[in-house]
């Protein structure tokens, strides 16, 4: 059974001499070794110690170069099953949205000589196009700032600031596009000045979903710097305004006494129906 607790490093110096180690065992990988990387994790394994024969690597090890096949190791294999779900989720809600975007713009040539149809789908056509640019995009409250007139300086301190809240989520290997402080804001109940919001592009939905999924875990941190620091999606106005609603409207319903109810893909449900759904999909 994998140590549910941090690994140590999977690269390290021995002299001059970089050594790489069994994620593991801890103990030194060689060119004589059959050994397996893990594609979440980036560590590298015996494959004695994940318990792969000898069969199995050989189809891997000629497959996994040209993508064909995937591997992770015991310790991320649990995760990376939920996050490919939730990928292929958001993979079907984004044909979705280009189909509806599609038919949005089939509707606004049968109606154009309707000046008030029209600048309804042109309306939703635009809504859809900036959920569109923003669905690799997360956002990052309360995450200090360092105060600067130099752009440059400004930047390197948050990239530092990012690879600081890497390291808090035990993630060592995403790629980012871009990192941008938002305009200033200041906070309405006593007038102090609150860090701005940093907005992070990453180039692939993997990288996103990953830190999303590691994000609840920022309110048991021991760091008094990340305790109180938020990550979401980055979402449209009329996203925020859905979901204040939605998140209204289930706190109206728990003050009613309503219990086993959240919020799941854009509507409140019983808790019980997830589970039933899940245990039928886990049947099929």
């Amino acid at each position: 059974m994998a140590s549910k607790g941090p690994r140590k490093p999977s690269v390290t110096r021995k002299g001059n001499k970089v050594v790489q180690d069994c994620g593991t065992c801890q103990k030194e990988v060689t060119s004589k070794d059959e050994t397996l990387q893990c594609e979440v994790c980036m560590q590298v394994f015996h494959i004695t110690c994940e318990n792969v024969s000898s069969e199995i690597y050989t189809v891997l090890a000629a497959n996994i170069a040209s993508s064909t096949l995937h591997w992770f190791c015991n310790a991320c294999n649990r995760g990376a099953v939920k996050l490919f779900n939730v990928m292929n989720n958001i993979q079907l809600r984004q044909e979705k949205l280009e189909k509806d975007v599609s038919e949005l713009k089939e509707d606004f040539d049968r109606h154009k000589e309707n000046s008030y149809e029209k600048k309804e789908v042109d309306c939703m056509i635009a809504q859809a196009i900036q959920a569109d640019k923003r669905k690799l995009n997360v956002i990052v409250r309360n995450l200090p700032e360092q105060e600067s007139n130099n752009a440059m300086s400004q930047g390197t301190s948050d990239e530092n600031q990012v690879a600081g809240l890497l390291d808090e989520l035990d993630i060592g290997n995403v790629n980012i596009a871009e990192i941008e402080r938002l305009p200033a804001s200041r906070d309405k109940s006593n007038g102090r000045k609150s860090p701005r919001l940093l907005k992070v592009r990453f180039k692939d939905m993997k990288s996103k979903l990953l830190v999303l999924q590691r994000a609840r875990n920022l309110s048991k941190s021991k760091s008094p710097v990340y305790k109180n620091v938020y990550i979401s999606p980055d979402l449209t106005y009329e996203q925020r305004q859905q979901d204040r609603k939605l998140r209204e409207e289930l706190r109206n319903r728990r003050g009613k006494g309503e219990k086993n109810i959240k919020i799941f893909k854009g509507s409140i449900v019983h808790t019980e129906e997830l589970e039933s759904d899940t245990e039928t999909t886990k049947n099929d």
